[in-house]
């Protein structure tokens, strides 16, 4: 199979539960961008079945048999798991590029040949069997962007950027977190520093605390790694942003990453109603001290991205 070429290759990056899921289904609709879908995260070994993802990119229909992420509920949400959608799939990544790359904060790695190579040939095979031109995906947690800009030297990447306590308290809640031990232990590893740990126990190594020290680390080690990058490389979009104005942050988004805008993007978009900021539920699902807690740790870096906490 003749490969095709991987040019400029978007990635979504930004601290689960973000707001990545709802901006990056909105992308994923541009008729240009190929993704990793959900049968291809459940089948890795099959890229094959990215043909099945030609259905859900019928112009007219697609966008509604796509339907909208699990917290939407209604019947496109029941029925989203039936059909092919945009995916994370790790299971891919970590296929290519080894376990590393889901556990591993990868501060300063960059991909070895073969993983390289393994990358860009399953990613060239998704795009021709979905006869798409550029590459689209969601990776949450660390931001990786020195690994894979070894991979992608022309990589962009958009960066979505919500409000530590509204971030906290969502992970503190949702199944993922609590089963996969992020209560109590870090998330990923080899990236919090001496000070961060130190911080954690200092309140008590309590799940607040530990979730604020892993939003202000990746936070802050995706402005680092950034440095590297040309500017036009690096979009940054916070949530509340999106939420104000949602068609207006995607379609400034399509254009940063030179795509024309999308008409399915906009229906989704309307399809989904009055976009809801969705921050003020930490003020029910945190207590008092769990705030205070992570407004102490997360305040100088929080207020960089434009959050001001009150004394």
């Amino acid at each position: 199979m003749i490969r095709t070429m991987v040019k400029k290759p978007i990635f979504m990056i930004g601290m689960p539960r973000s707001g990545t899921t709802i901006i990056s289904e909105a992308i994923s609709l541009h008729p240009d961008l190929g993704w990793f879908s959900n049968y291809l995260g459940r089948y890795p070994n099959l890229p094959e079945v990215a043909l099945l993802d030609r259905v859900t990119n019928h112009p007219f229909i697609g966008w509604r048999l796509r339907g909208k992420k699990n917290q939407s509920k209604g019947i496109t949400s029941y029925l989203r798991r039936f059909f092919p959608h945009t995916d994370e799939a790790f299971s891919i990544w970590e296929k290519n590029c080894g376990k590393k790359f889901l556990w591993d904060y990868l501060i300063d790695q960059k991909a070895s040949k073969k993983e390289s190579v393994k990358a860009k040939d399953y990613i060239s095979r998704i795009l021709r069997y979905q006869n798409k031109q550029r590459f689209f995906t969601k990776l949450t947690g660390p931001p990786r962007i020195t690994y894979l800009k070894s991979i992608f030297p022309d990589a962009i990447f958009v960066h979505v950027i919500r409000d530590p306590r509204a971030v906290v308290s969502s992970l503190k809640n949702v199944a993922f977190w609590k089963g996969g031990k992020g209560l109590i232990e870090p998330w990923w590893k080899n990236g919090l520093t001496k000070k961060d740990i130190d911080e954690w126990k200092n309140y008590g190594k309590t799940p607040a605390a530990l979730s604020a020290v892993q939003w202000k680390r990746v936070i802050e080690l995706t402005w680092e790694e950034k440095t590297a990058l040309n500017p036009k490389q690096f979009i940054e979009i916070r949530y509340e942003d999106f939420v104000i104005n949602p068609h207006g942050s995607v379609q400034n988004l399509f254009n940063k990453m030179k795509l024309t805008d999308s008409i399915l993007a906009h229906q989704y978009l309307s399809s989904l109603g009055k976009a809801r900021n969705m921050n003020y539920k930490f003020q029910k699902n945190l207590t008092d001290n769990e705030i205070q807690i992570i407004e102490k740790i997360t305040k100088k870096t929080a207020s960089k991205a434009g959050y001001i906490f009150k004394d």
